[in-house]
């Protein structure tokens, strides 16, 4: 994968170079809400949006009321529906959700620093020894010795004569005779 890519992903902007798609001349799409004939909102990536971008506003103004009026009546600050735990400000769901993040940030963290001090370790040469092959002096197998049965023939199994399977039926040999 290129690093450049990594990077543009990892911080939220386009990568160097990259081309936005061409905008049409196509007339755009008009909001998806009931009485707006506006032209779509056209993302910052170039995408288009569902609606105009005074309905969005009017829209996400709406949903912090709603949830600004749930939390007042007692409701968690996080998803605003789920009533808070006794003494506290978030329900029993987002604080095991907020616990998990932040365990998860945590081990981030640490393979982070782990990775650091491995990179910040001088460059140094491998030598290579049998315990990279999984042999040490405790599992290392004795070396193999030759038996007398290495060194004798096997013993033929049945006789040549007697083998008629590998002589065809339909060869008489005639070949090999001198006439």
């Amino acid at each position: 994968m290129d690093i450049a890519l990594i990077v543009a992903q990892w911080s939220g902007r386009l990568p160097p170079g990259f081309v936005p798609p061409p905008v049409l001349d196509e007339p755009l799409p008009t909001c998806a809400q009931r009485r707006c004939s506006k032209p779509v909102w056209i993302k910052p990536d170039r995408t288009l949006a569902k609606s105009c971008r005074s309905c969005l506003d009017r829209r996400a103004a709406s949903c912090r009321r709603r949830r600004r009026h749930f939390v007042q009546l007692g409701g968690c600050r996080r998803c605003a529906y789920r009533p808070r735990a006794e003494g506290d400000y978030l329900c029993a769901r987002c604080r095991e959700d907020r616990d998990a993040e932040r365990e998860q940030s945590r081990r981030d963290n640490r393979d982070a620093a782990v990775i650091d001090e491995f990179a910040a370790q001088p460059e140094r040469v491998h030598t290579p020894s049998n315990l990279d092959r999984g042999v040490s002096p405790w599992n290392a197998r004795p070396k193999p010795q030759p038996s007398a049965a290495y060194w004798s023939p096997l013993p033929d199994p049945e006789p040549r004569e007697e083998r008629e399977w590998a002589r065809s039926i339909h060869d008489t040999g005639w070949r090999l005779s001198r006439s």
